[in-house]
């Protein structure tokens, strides 16, 4: 149902010229009213709806590019269906028309992308990444408004919106501490940068909260079957974990695998060893597994928004804007308390062990739009 100003006014208890004047700016008006209109404007969705009719009228297309290497199938694939899952819905929601660009070679066609765009008239370019570095060459000199989603661009001359992964490591240290577990193991993977970034973030955790020296399992690649085999084989050589009672998986497809290799041993989780993993997807995610959601689904948000911005303020030479992503702790079945002791006490008694979801921002308690790191084209 579309809202007007008459029914912000009649909901506030306003006259509809102080609606007009608040939404406008063109009087001054007391704090407190003001905050009453804009609450009942927010609480109506006059303020999406006004956005939306923005938005209509300053874009109507944008072409999303991948690359080649773009991964499409196999465990890691759910991320790559996430995002653009995600950008579909908020492009659906703002009546945004998707153009899509595939390269046939590494790397993005700039060629291919400019025709594209031009032809299409398109108001600007997402550039869909697996997590890695870019080096976008050329496309950099076309002047099209470039957004780069789950990555960045190696120069820091395009804008970005990124997971905070490197912070979501650290929540999910936090959280396994929290339950009294000092001596975890790292379950990991060589490759993609922001496994990477989670694999800095924990190290910088474990250090930071000075727990036991801390070792790492390494897989062959980010999937279930390689998370199994890398922890069955460490099970295989020792007979146990070197008395480590909780092991952080970089990746969702990598916790599922530790899962199935300590179910093999005779293990039990979280009774014997506590299990967390790092991505969130609902896709992907064992039933009940304890991990950290980086919010893939919600990365379109803010790289449309970022989008709009440059299309309403245009700058000749202007600062590149990078959107780090908050987290979502989802603390699942799979921690617990190390073998032998009980969960620690808070304010209102014992942590409940299941159905906890927690919100933690990159900066306090952030959340989705948490950091913004401003840096100068070159």
């Amino acid at each position: 149902m579309k809202v007007g100003v008459r029914d912000i006014a009649r909901e506030a208890g306003v006259a509809v010229s102080t609606v007009s004047h608040v939404l406008n700016g063109t009087a001054s008006i007391s704090r407190e009213v003001r905050d009453r209109v804009l609450a009942v404007a927010r609480d109506l969705g006059y303020l999406d709806q006004r956005r939306a009719k923005a938005t209509i009228a300053t874009m109507e297309r944008v072409v999303v590019a991948f690359d080649r290497n773009f991964e499409t199938s196999g465990d890691a694939a759910f991320r790559t269906r996430a995002l653009y899952q995600g950008l579909k819905r908020e492009c659906e929601r703002r009546s945004l028309k998707i153009t899509t660009s595939i390269s046939d070679g590494t790397g993005f066609d700039a060629d291919q992308v400019e025709e594209i765009a031009r032809t299409e008239k398109a108001s600007g370019v997402i550039l869909m990444s697996n997590g890695d570095k870019l080096d976008l060459g050329d496309l950099v000199k076309t002047g099209l408004s470039m957004v780069v989603m789950n990555g960045e661009e190696q120069l820091r001359r395009a804008d970005a919106v990124i997971p905070a992964n490197g912070f979501a490591a650290s929540v999910a240290v936090r959280h396994l501490i929290d339950a009294g577990h000092r001596h975890v193991l790292m379950l990991g993977t060589t490759g993609r940068d922001h496994l990477t970034t989670r694999r800095t973030g924990f190290a910088e955790a474990i250090e930071a909260h000075e727990l036991n020296a801390h070792e790492t399992i390494t897989a062959t690649e980010d999937s279930v079957e390689a998370g199994e085999a890398a922890v069955a084989a460490r099970l295989g050589e020792t007979g146990d974990l070197g008395g480590a009672t909780a092991i952080f998986c970089l990746s969702d497809p990598l916790a599922e695998g530790a899962l199935k290799a300590l179910s093999a041993a005779g293990l039990d989780v979280p009774a014997d060893v506590s299990v967390i993993g790092c991505d969130g997807i609902r896709e992907a995610r064992p039933t009940g597994l304890a991990t950290v959601s980086v919010g893939y689904e919600q990365l379109a948000v803010s790289a449309l928004a970022i989008m709009e911005s440059r299309l309403m303020v245009p700058k000749p030479a202007r600062s590149c804007i990078r959107v780090e992503f908050g987290t979502e702790l989802i603390a699942g079945t799979t921690v617990g308390p190390p073998p032998g002791e009980r969960a620690p006490r808070k304010a209102g008694g014992m942590i409940p062990a299941r159905g906890r979801r927690n919100r933690r921002g990159s900066i306090g308690g952030g959340g989705p739009h948490a950091r913004l790191v401003l840096n100068r084209f070159h």
